[in-house]
């Protein structure tokens, strides 16, 4: 196909969109575009959510649709699509069709720009998004199925799984004659829509979603009760591989912003949180990790789309306009992400939101805050919890701060150094299931006569902790009451209060595992945790407006500082020495 033969797009306004409608003449599929204003009546449309990527590369030909006496190449990753809508008789039916290879100029980042800020109303104004999760592979007809299977089971119990006296009718579906059914629902959950950055909004935004899968369809409800059902029912091990995660979290925020919408119901849903909870996404264009998730955000506003930034010049932008909304450094602890990818210049306290190689939201310290600005998403929703709670190193200082060019001078003070990092068991990766049956020994004998005692420090960890209430229960009384490491398969959950041990060893392996944390010891004698790239001689500080102590660390010869991570400082954490006056202000030039 030649340059002359190419559809060229005429321009549309900022509050403007195409629609497409299919034509067929005989084998051939040919196409209509129009444009309508959002602000006026729009015709009945599906708008398409897919992926850009084929999930069979090489092995269809070019393809175009023909527009007038023009051409408009279509994705390889559409193809199948369009045949299947023929197969079907579908291109007969004149409906009007919303897809954004097709119906945006994607030469014109002018026009991208406008069209991602509209992508909010697109979607919920659809009649129906449907979902394109390819065509039928060996198991998929399987996997549907089941599908049906769980919906049917978890509508009959109300979405109740958990609570409901049956909950061993639902236990029995966790592997044995069922493991088939468990690997074909996965294998649907590893194509590669769930990965994409986009497709989130997508999932969330139309009150009307329907997935195809071939010549199959299911429901978005009928889907969303299948990942509840697998949360409950599979074991740890299988409900954390990445493709029930990828599916869970989608089915989390969907809940979340359902939420919302009921009167007198606020939910929070920050980009903040967004970002960091969908960090592990695929994104073609790194600009995207924010675009593609402000139509779900509560806070929108932040940020401005403009394709003519960069990476770097985005992520900054949205780091200052966080602190300039809220008057709060919290954002900046997300800049210690240990796993973010290098290649990325970037000031140390701007958070690099490419993908990182955890396949779960990062959990810090600050982000498992229930401040309104962070938004939390990670607690599910049926868990009480009093959102009063959070941590405030810096009291109820607000942020003084300043930005010059890509340097924060920001206002605190310097409350202790690092002196040693006591962690020589925790610098080498330990298998899950060792840990955990190592800690459930440790404790045992402190729950129980036993002539063997840990090391004393344990101890002194242990009484300090034995009365932390988790979900109403002490920790002590949950570990005596579901202690049997004899009978207990290593790093398998208690099996006593299962809802409420599996959320004390989500949390734990949060902060021993997952956070990558480090024991630290400063000079004048306190205990902490700190990020694993700490090291003696990095001031523990305490930054006005930041909810948790940071470490920084002093550059060579300059008089600035780099940002480590955030850390944990016993007795610190709530604003003790600074509404007092007990240290000496002064601001700090972070690069």
């Amino acid at each position: 196909m030649s340059q002359n033969d190419l559809y060229s797009y005429n321009a549309i306004h900022h509050n403007q969109l195409r629609l497409l409608k299919f034509l067929q003449d005989g084998d051939h599929i040919s196409a209509v575009l129009e444009t309508f204003s959002v602000e006026e009546a729009v015709p009945p449309y599906h708008a398409l959510s897919y992926t850009w990527a084929s999930e069979e590369t090489g092995l269809i030909k070019p393809w175009a649709l023909q527009i007038g006496d023009r051409q408009l190449p279509v994705l390889d990753s559409l193809q199948p699509f369009l045949q299947t809508l023929r197969a079907q008789n579908m291109l007969l039916d004149s409906r009007w069709w919303w897809i954004d290879s097709l119906c945006i100029d994607q030469t014109n980042l002018e026009e991208r720009g406008q069209q991602v800020q509209l992508m909010k109303q697109i979607y919920r104004r659809a009649d129906q998004v449907v979902v394109w999760l390819g065509g039928a592979s060996s198991d998929s007809d399987l996997a549907l199925d089941f599908i049906e299977f769980l919906n049917q089971a978890v509508s009959e119990n109300n979405e109740s799984i958990i609570e409901n006296s049956n909950i061993q009718q639902f236990r029995s579906l966790e592997l044995g004659n069922y493991h088939a059914q468990w690997e074909a629902l996965k294998n649907l959950l590893a194509r590669k829509w769930w990965f994409r950055i986009w497709t989130i909004q997508e999932f969330v935004l139309s009150p009307n979603v329907i997935f195809w899968c071939g010549m199959r369809t299911v429901e978005r409800t009928a889907l969303c009760h299948s990942l509840l059902a697998g949360d409950q029912c599979l074991s740890v091990s299988i409900r954390e591989t990445i493709p029930f995660k990828c599916g869970f979290n989608r089915r989390r925020v969907w809940m979340l912003y359902m939420a919302g919408k009921k009167p007198g119901v606020q939910t929070s849903r920050s980009l903040l949180a967004l970002a960091a909870y969908f960090c592990f996404m695929d994104a073609t264009d790194d600009r995207d990790r924010l675009y593609g998730l402000m139509a779900l955000s509560t806070d929108p506003s932040l940020l401005e789309v403009d394709y003519n930034l960069s990476s770097q010049e985005v992520y900054l932008r949205f780091t200052q306009a966080f602190i300039a909304r809220y008057k709060s450094l919290d954002i900046i602890c997300y800049a210690s992400r240990h796993s973010a990818p290098s290649g990325l210049l970037r000031p140390s306290w701007v958070p690099d939101w490419r993908k990182s190689n955890q396949s779960l939201v990062i959990p810090q310290m600050v982000s498992q805050s229930c401040n309104p600005h962070i938004g939390n998403l990670r607690p599910p929703m049926y868990l009480d919890y009093d959102p009063s709670i959070y941590y405030s190193a810096s009291g109820n200082r607000p942020a003084v701060y300043e930005f010059q060019d890509s340097e924060l001078h920001a206002r605190g003070v310097i409350i202790d150094v690092i002196d040693d990092r006591k962690d020589r068991y925790l610098r080498y990766y330990m298998p899950t299931e060792n840990f955990m049956y190592d800690f459930i020994h440790l404790l045992a004998p402190l729950v129980k006569e036993s002539p063997f005692f840990p090391p004393k420090e344990f101890q002194a960890w242990f009484h300090r902790t034995k009365d932390l209430q988790i979900h109403g229960h002490s920790f002590e009384s949950i570990f005596r009451a579901s202690h049997q490491p004899d009978t207990n398969p290593a790093g398998s959950a208690p099996n006593v209060n299962e809802w409420v041990n599996d959320t004390f060893w989500g949390r734990f392996l949060d902060i021993v595992v997952r956070m990558s944390f480090r024991l630290m010891v400063t000079r004048n004698g306190c205990i902490g945790m700190a990020a694993e790239k700490a090291r003696k001689g990095d001031l523990v500080c305490v930054l006005f407006g930041c909810s948790v102590p940071v470490l920084l660390r002093e550059s060579d010869g300059r008089d600035s500082f780099s940002l480590v991570g955030e850390c944990f400082l016993d007795g610190y954490m709530n604003g003790l020495g600074v509404e007092q006056g007990r240290f000496e202000e002064r601001v700090f030039c972070i690069r």
